[in-house]
């Protein structure tokens, strides 16, 4: 995937504007956005107003996503559409990533979220936006910042694990890897994240060189928090998941007489995750058909070990004031987090996470090496 431009706009509607004149001094343009956005999504346009554009707006109702209606009113708007704007974030990026790759038009995102899926990280279809235009003074959306907080802690357990497996598989990427690293460890700091610009330009630097072809158990388990109705903000599950699996990954990681054992029966834990968030037994049962664990890598994490635990302590020691940054950044200081937070679900949902992991990943990795359900707290 090509590198995203981004920009950091005083005025994105000026800047849109300047944008569309360089691609076609006029013209139709067609403007995607969630109901929610629809004033954002008209402010944005504002400038375009002096210029002769004829201008189709395409809503969506809020919680839309990217499947094959949303995306074929985009492929099936008129013909004469030269350029889309995409006003919102993740879904709407999407939507139009897609889309826009089946017409072979070009597109551009505007968004007022610094979160990181605001800023175009999420796009992976094969056509990438001209631009995306991050709006600067939406700083009034304090909860999208709390948002921010979750994404970064549950990127960097999202590395570490990546760096684990990469290790087991004899895969290097150091130089990526150490990039990725500095810029969340710079956005994370101490743990005390209250800088707002710090966080932006963070993201912003971050979505450019982002990794996100590995499926962490980070993604995973918040995927499977908003299944179980825990939360149904991003944000927030990324939080809850990278606190969980911090404690998890260094149960497993502190288990000094590593010894190889024959697993549980792993459908048991299909069979959990399956009642649980109602995901058909069969796709996660597809997960683990042909897994075949390799002896070297008991060798493997047996050498790399201690190492891995002193970079979870690490970050394990900034956790407490990681979460009072996020809950500080929430309208009701994170109040709401002591009805919807579940302990209960989410251990079980660690203890049976295996199947929906990679195959060695250190959540995979515990049923070889005697983990039980005692040892996690």
């Amino acid at each position: 995937m090509g590198k995203i431009k981004i920009k950091i706009c005083e005025d994105v509607s000026q800047d849109i504007a300047k944008a569309v004149g360089s691609v076609m001094p006029m013209g139709h343009i067609g403007v995607c956005f969630l109901s929610g956005d629809s004033d954002i999504a008209h402010k944005a346009m504002s400038a375009i107003g002096e210029f002769e554009y004829k201008i189709t707006y395409i809503e969506y109702p809020d919680g839309s996503v990217a499947d094959e209606f949303t995306v074929g009113d985009v492929v099936n708007a008129p013909d004469d559409i030269r350029l889309f704007i995409g006003v919102g974030g993740r879904d709407v990026a999407t939507i139009l990533g897609e889309a826009c790759a089946k017409r072979n038009t070009p597109y551009l995102i505007a968004t007022y979220s610094p979160f990181i899926y605001g800023v175009g990280y999420c796009v992976k279809a094969a056509a990438l936006p001209i631009e995306v235009y991050v709006d600067a003074g939406a700083y009034s959306a304090r909860d999208d910042y709390a948002h921010c907080v979750g994404a970064a802690i549950a990127h960097r357990v999202a590395l570490w694990e990546r760096k684990y497996v990469y290790q087991m598989l004899g895969k290097y990427d150091y130089s990526n890897i150490k990039r990725e690293q500095e810029l969340l460890d710079s956005m994370i700091g101490d743990g005390e994240m209250a800088d707002k610009a710090r966080i932006l330009e963070g993201f912003v630097e971050y979505a450019k060189i982002a990794d996100d072809t590995f499926l962490s158990c980070a993604d995973i388990l918040s995927q499977l928090i908003e299944r179980c109705m825990l939360t149904r903000v991003r944000g927030e599950s990324m939080l809850i998941a990278a606190i969980a699996l911090v404690k998890y990954f260094k149960a497993i990681m502190s288990i000094e007489d590593s010894r190889l054992l024959i697993p549980a029966d792993i459908s048991s834990h299909c069979r959990v995750l399956s009642k649980m968030t109602d995901i058909d037994i069969s796709e996660i049962m597809k997960a683990v058909t042909d897994r075949k664990f390799q002896g070297k890598w008991l060798y493997i994490h047996s050498e790399y070990r201690e190492d891995m635990l002193k970079e979870l302590n690490a970050i394990d020691s900034k956790l407490l004031k990681i979460i009072k940054s996020a809950k500080r950044f929430m309208g009701d200081v994170g109040y709401h987090l002591g009805e919807d937070y579940d302990s209960n679900v989410i251990l079980t949902l660690l203890r049976h996470l295996s199947p929906l992991a990679h195959e060695c990943s250190p959540a995979s990795m515990a049923d070889y090496l005697g983990m039980v359900s005692d040892q996690i707290q």
